[in-house]
């Protein structure tokens, strides 16, 4: 049976005293976190959330903990304006998806052997990926703006794109 341990919003200040941010207790938490991960690896999944707005992670004692972590995301969601809506809309690849609500940087994957197994999966570091949040999932897409407005050029390469793909199936 798998365990999943769940810290939300970890050093947030409604949730944990002031002292709990410095150093040495973070730390000291983090390598017993570790220490039960290596004792039940096969049952037990620990997920942290922290306040990027409250702890960035240009800050040294950040930088160590994610050094302690086996995975690190970045969730940016969109900000609630109207001229953004018009992003998450065009994100989305059909009609019938749901429009993505943010962002997802991936700063750090597990490694599951010396030979570096476990990366990327379906999707690769270095492409723009989005989320989407609804009631029964959380959902991770490949991510791309439309060409702009203005830019014809573009739009009848991407149209283009899309009919001789169209073609290339048909035998």
């Amino acid at each position: 049976m798998i365990h999943r341990l769940v810290i939300p919003s970890l050093l947030s200040p409604a949730f944990y005293p002031p002292h709990a941010s410095r150093p040495t207790h973070l730390l000291a938490f983090a390598h017993r976190l570790r220490s039960l991960l290596r004792q039940y690896s096969n049952q037990l999944v620990i997920f942290i959330t922290l306040p990027l707005s409250l702890y960035p992670r240009n800050t040294g004692l950040i930088r160590w903990l994610e050094h302690l972590l086996d995975g690190v995301l970045e969730l940016t969601p969109f900000p609630h304006s109207s001229s953004t809506s018009d992003i998450a809309r065009s994100g989305a690849t059909t009609k019938e998806e749901e429009k993505p609500q943010g962002l997802v940087k991936v700063h750090k994957l597990p490694i599951f052997h010396e030979r570096g197994g476990g990366g990327g999966g379906r999707y690769s570091l270095g492409e723009d990926l989005a989320f989407t949040v609804s009631r029964r999932r959380f959902e991770i897409r490949p991510f791309s703006l439309p060409p702009a407005e203005g830019d014809n050029e573009a739009q009848e390469q991407r149209q283009g794109d899309a009919a001789g793909a169209a073609k290339d199936i048909e035998f």
